[in-house]
Parts: C-alpha cells; structure tokens; sequence
C-alpha cells in the first residue's frame, strides 16, 4: 500500500510536469483562405487557435494576388485597389497542446500532496516497522467527499452570483457573459484574438514553473526537516533561520538580486520567452520561487512537531515511537491540511516573478493586460485564479479524507 501510494505519487507528478512541459511546445501554423472582392478577409476561426503570443508574437500575414503578394504585420482586413481573387495566408507559431496544462497543473499538486504523505508512511515504516500501524474510527469517505462537493458548488455559486452583479453594473448582458464562462467563451481580447487562447497558452508556463517549484518546495522541505527532526544540531538550527531569509526577502526581491546578478551583471543566465532551450530561462525564476518558500514551509513544518526539549520529557516510551509515531504522524496530518494554502501562497508569487523575469506565463500576460487596459483578459485571469483555488482547496480536502480517517466522522 505505502510503495504503491509512492509510486502513483511519483507517476502523477511525473506526467504532470510532462504535460506542463508539452503544452508549452510550440508549432508552425498556417491558416488559409481565398475569396473574390476587394476587400481580402482574413480565415474566419484564426482568432480562436493557441497562438504563443506571449512566447512568440503576434501573428502575421501575407495576401496572394494573381500579380504580386502582400505582407502584412499583424492580421486584417485589407482593402484592394480592384476586385479581385485573392488568397489571405495567416502565420505564427501555436501551442497546440496548451489546454493539457490545467490537467498537469492539478497532477502536479496531486502528486506532491500524496508523495508528502507516502514518504512519511515509509519513513515511520522503516524506523517503527509494525509499530506504525495506527488504527481510527473513520466514517464514509463517499459522504466526506459529497460533502466538500457541495462546498466547492457554493463557492463557486457565490464567484457567479458577484460576476453577474459586476456585469450588470458594466451594463453588460449577464445572461450571455455566464453562458460564455460556463462554455468557457471569453471572447475577444484588444489584440484581436480569443481570451481562451491567451488564457491556456499562458498557464503552460505558469503550470511549468509552479508545479517545478512547489514539488521541489515540499520533498525538499520534508527531506530537510526529517533528517533534523529530534535533533538540535547545525541543520535545525539552519531551518530555523532560514524562516527570516523568506520572511524578509520575498521571492520578488530575491529575484530582483538574481536577475541584475545573473542576467545584467555576470550575462550567463537569460530571461524572457525561451528562444533556446527552455531550462536555461527557467533557472532563476525557479530559484526565486524555491529558495524562500523552503525555509518558510520547513518552519511550518518544525512548528508543529514542537521543541525536543518536550518530546525527550515524554515517559514510558522510546524517543523513536515519539518522534516518528506520534509526533510526525501529527505533523503529516497537519501539514496536509494547509498544503493548498501554500501552493495558492506561491502561486501568489509566481505572478510577481513571471512580470520580472518576463516569463510567458498569467503574472506576465496579467502585466500586459493591465498596461493596455484589457479587461476582458484581466477578468479570464482572475477567474483562472479563483477556479484553480477553490479546486485545489477541493483536491486537498479530498487527500486529507483519505489520510485522517477522523476528519470524516
């Protein structure tokens, strides 16, 4: 049960990441289309492919006459000077998988949670043998589940209940605007082309980076703390400093030091969109995120296990059945209760680090929306953001059923 619970854990962060990272590849497109007038029309569903804007740029095109060609920047509707057959030709490059990206953003956190769970089961296993057998009344987890389902349908009621009222307010149709969200129309955005489209191609590389940090994050972590755990060496004392590093330098700051460090200064490391290979623009982002978040979450961690000094006063049982059957067992427990709240915490951040470090990802597309006044993607973003918090909170709600059978009662 342990070592299949690790490797279901390790596969689905394993194809989480996979897809993350497939959804950010990008292809050469080209849509056609021919007419006979004079005015030459662009194809009529170019608008809503996966174009890597962010990643790429903006799309262009080239009108073929009987007597000469036309190139265009951008896409539009041309005027000739005498009607005529012509042949409109739109180019760039798209993600033609970029929607597998809310499905490796979510295998990621499952995958995290789970491995947090199934590394302490085998650690308690391996010092306590049967010793880490733990028994609880438990009541049904089919009832447990429903019961988060139906908070997770208000919550999201309520999202739709404040957009309708916002949309009247706008003096925007709310009936249409809810019936898009629900078939997840946005429409169009200032550049023309489909908020969907900016949407998904945008979280590829949110899911990416997020979902590298984050299973990074909590092992590290984990790993960190429970080789300091009932100790009071140099390594808890580390952990225990390391709080002050994330506290006082949040991953923008540390990310500011990197980028003129890195990029401005030493001009070994780049930035931006990933015009090479992907990993060498994904380092200093991802140290950014990481770095801090390690020493805050193994505190949060450390502070749930309390001080050595109590567990050694404890009596009648060994230090290793206190260490790793009740108090780690107590900070398995605890640690998954508040594992989405870190994940949303850094999710938080990476938007700050994704407009610094010029990352294709939603803080950066929030960025430019913002600066152009593009409010029908700002909206699509936050609605990504609020759907991605009420499902992972779901997601963990769910796990932690499954790990404390008491919490179902």
């Amino acid at each position: 049960m342990k070592y299949g619970l690790l490797f279901f854990s390790i596969l689905s962060l394993l194809i989480g990441i996979v897809l993350s990272y497939i959804s950010t590849i990008t292809v050469f497109y080209q849509d056609i289309s021919y007419g006979n007038g004079s005015i030459a029309y662009p194809p009529q569903n170019w608008r809503y492919q996966y174009w890597s804007v962010l990643s790429k740029g903006f799309p262009n095109s080239t009108i073929f006459l009987p007597n000469k060609e036309i190139n265009i920047t951008g896409v539009h509707d041309i005027y000739l000077n005498k009607s005529s057959f012509y042949v409109f030709s739109v180019y760039g490059y798209i993600q033609p998988y970029a929607i597998l990206s809310i499905l490796g953003l979510f295998l990621i956190f499952i995958g995290t949670a789970f491995g947090f769970r199934s590394s302490i089961l085998l650690m308690q296993e391996r010092v306590l043998g049967e010793l880490s057998k733990g028994y609880a009344v438990e009541g049904s987890l089919s009832r447990y589940i429903l019961k988060r389902f139906s908070s997770l349908v208000i919550s999201i009621s309520i999202v739709s209940v404040v957009v309708y009222f916002l949309e009247i307010i706008q003096g925007i149709n709310p009936v249409k605007d809810i019936i898009d969200l629900l078939t997840f129309n946005e429409g169009l955005s200032k550049l023309g082309i489909s908020v969907d489209s900016l949407l998904l191609t945008s979280l590829s590389y949110t899911s990416l980076l997020s979902g590298i940090a984050f299973s990074l994050t909590v092992y590290l972590s984990a790993f960190l703390v429970m080789r300091s755990i009932g100790s009071s060496g140099f390594l808890l004392t580390l952990i225990q400093k390391w709080k002050y590093i994330g506290n006082a330098l949040a991953s923008w700051v540390i990310g500011i030091a990197l980028l003129y460090t890195f990029h401005y200064y030493l001009g070994i490391l780049p930035i931006g969109s990933p015009k090479g290979h992907l990993i060498f623009y994904i380092i200093l982002p991802l140290l950014s995120l990481f770095f801090p978040y390690i020493g805050i979450f193994a505190n949060r961690i450390i502070y749930t296990v309390g001080s050595t000094s109590d567990i050694n006063k404890a009596k009648g049982l060994s230090k290793d059945i206190i260490v790793y059957r009740h108090v780690v067992g107590n900070l398995m427990v605890v640690t998954l209760s508040t594992i989405s709240s870190a994940f949303i915490e850094m999710l938080i951040a990476e938007f700050l680090i994704e407009a610094i470090f010029f990352w294709p990802g939603l803080g950066y597309l929030l960025r430019f929306s913002v600066d152009s006044g593009d409010i029908r993607v700002v909206e699509g973003i936050l609605l990504i953001y609020s759907t991605i918090v009420l499902i992972s909170n779901f997601i963990a709600d769910v796990i932690y059923g499954i790990v404390d059978p008491r919490v179902r009662r």
